[in-house]
């Protein structure tokens, strides 16, 4: 497994099932002879614009075909893709552009303005290329097609596959939510091994049928696309999530397979058109985040899952830097120790580790993953040295193993709060609050406190803005005193009307800390 490249994945199935469907983008549908051919074409395409081994492929576009051929074509070459964040800020995006310091970077035309904004702010200027949107053919966008036409007409004929195991393929920045955003730098090699340890997991067969909802600048989107396409699946597309494209499209490819976040559920099954038996051929869930205000348990429920039924859950935990499912809850497990992210995947060790030192049972300790994990971060050698140890990956997460060896997050360490001599973790309080009747939502930061450091803030959005804060505020208070240990009752409370997240749903706690003033005593 070791020899295999991210180009054999496509390459090795348009062998075995050649016209077999493989990528449906809309009216587009593709086999997998198909496909190995227009990743060929592409490839001419990128050696006749000087790339080759080593140089970097910048890409701002939502999933489309031709996202799928520059990811495969730029590995055939030993290139390195780099797909980015379509939601960031024009200087956001050209610190990243004079980072990588592409030799070429497309875009494709629903973002042309961004692209434009963005290169206009760095310093490197790499030539520009417009891809066709997705669900059209490749004629539909003339830039694309001279793209394409400079490789048939070079002089050199055919693909010279030079990538080895261990070159990055592809780098994918950090969502920094914990500080300036970093480009983690992922092989061929882990790739593979991740594909194969994702498809182990989740049983996957020839005939499933998958639908990607995730943004290709996101290790969830490549990390289950791989995994189908090696067992020769068919996978959907879609450019971005929409609850009604999503499940209409699911409706009409029969999917198999479901695997969303939470928030992405929630919105798919309140849909009025929403209907279970339109769905009858799901036999897996899979979720990426533990849902405290109870989402994926009614996703369980309507859908009839159970441990050893026709319909199963899965719950994976995954980062960027280690890959997209890591540790995994498996459908045997998930419900008997829900809210478990599980062990390690096939492929993986794990390890919770606090002062350098591995933790006994039941204490908790960081997170530290063995296995496909990426190479390190691109140019930040610093970050390396403290992410990367004795070929463990650190990954921030903080968690505690039951008598199996099941793992539980606790928190991230860099929301923990440092209290007098106590380190409090804030999820453990957000997992009790949200099951306060009068809380719709929680967050909980350290504030400045001139005695003990830290004090436990609770930044609350409550179901109804209430009459009496303070009343309420003492009765969240209460309710944390009963429910858990005394040190995490927040000294302070404050109310707000929505919580800043980012695109998967997840709290931007420095954002929140900036956002939200040194409260008095409530």
């Amino acid at each position: 497994m070791s020899s295999v490249c991210v180009g054999d994945i496509v390459r090795n199935s348009a062998r075995a099932y050649p016209h077999h469907e493989a990528l449906i983008a809309g009216d587009l549908r593709l086999t997998y002879a198909e496909l190995d051919r227009r990743i060929d074409a592409v490839a001419d395409a990128l050696r006749a614009a000087g790339v080759e081994h080593g140089t970097r492929v910048a890409c701002l576009a939502k999933n489309s075909t031709a996202v799928m051929t520059l990811y495969f074509a730029s590995a055939n070459l030993g290139a390195i893709l780099v797909p980015m964040n379509y939601w960031q800020r024009p200087q956001e995006l050209a610190a990243v552009l004079d980072d990588i310091e592409p030799v070429i970077f497309f875009h494709d035309g629903e973002l042309a303005d961004l692209a434009r904004a963005s290169a206009d702010e760095a310093a490197a200027r790499p030539p520009t290329v417009r891809t066709p949107a997705w669900g059209t053919p490749d004629d539909s966008e003339p830039e694309w097609m001279e793209f394409l036409a400079s490789g048939a007409s070079a002089d050199e004929g055919g693909i010279d596959y030079q990538p080895r195991p261990d070159d990055t393929h592809l780098i994918l920045y950090t969502s920094g939510t914990t500080g300036r955003p970093k480009g983690a730098m992922l092989t061929h090699e882990g790739t593979v091994m991740s594909a194969f340890s994702v498809s182990l997991g989740y049983r996957l067969r020839q005939a499933d049928s998958f639908v990607a909802l995730l943004t290709p600048f996101h290790i969830a989107a490549w990390g289950h696309i791989n995994p189908f396409l090696l067992v020769g699946a068919a996978v959907s597309i879609l450019p971005e999530f929409n609850a009604e494209r999503a499940y209409a499209t699911m409706v009409a490819e029969r999917s198999t397979i479901i695997i969303t976040a939470p928030i992405m559920c929630q919105q798919i099954l309140a849909l009025p058109e929403f209907d279970r038996d339109a769905l009858g051929d799901i036999r897996l869930i899979v979720f990426g985040a533990f849902d405290p205000s109870g989402v994926m348990r009614r996703v369980g429920e309507t859908f009839g899952a159970t441990a050893d039924g026709p319909v199963q859950m899965l719950h994976g935990y995954g980062i960027t830097e280690g890959g997209v499912i890591t540790i995994s809850c498996r459908p045997e497990d998930v419900f008997e120790r829900w809210g478990f992210i599980g062990q390690a995947s096939t492929g993986y060790a794990v390890r919770l580790v606090q002062d350098g030192r591995d933790v006994p049972q039941g204490e908790p300790g960081e997170i530290w993953i063995k296995g496909p994990v990426m190479k390190g971060y691109w140019r930040r050698d610093e970050a390396n040295a403290e992410t990367l140890v004795d070929g463990w990956l650190r990954t921030g997460d903080v968690a505690v193993a039951d008598e199996s060896g099941y793992l539980k997050i606790v928190d991230r360490m860099k929301d923990m709060i440092r209290s007098g001599a106590q380190n409090i973790f804030c999820k453990e309080i957000e997992d009790c609050l949200v099951g306060h009747p009068d809380v719709a939502e929680v967050a909980i930061i350290g504030m400045p406190d001139p005695v003990y450091e830290e004090a436990v803030c609770a930044v609350v959005v409550p179901m109804s803005f209430p009459s009496d804060p303070d009343e309420l505020a003492e009765s969240i208070r209460t309710f944390v005193r009963e429910r858990i240990a005394g040190y995490n009752v927040p000294k302070h409370v404050r109310f707000v009307d929505s919580l800043p997240k980012n695109t998967l749903g997840k709290i931007l706690k420095r954002e929140l800390r900036a956002t939200v003033l040194p409260p008095s005593d409530s």
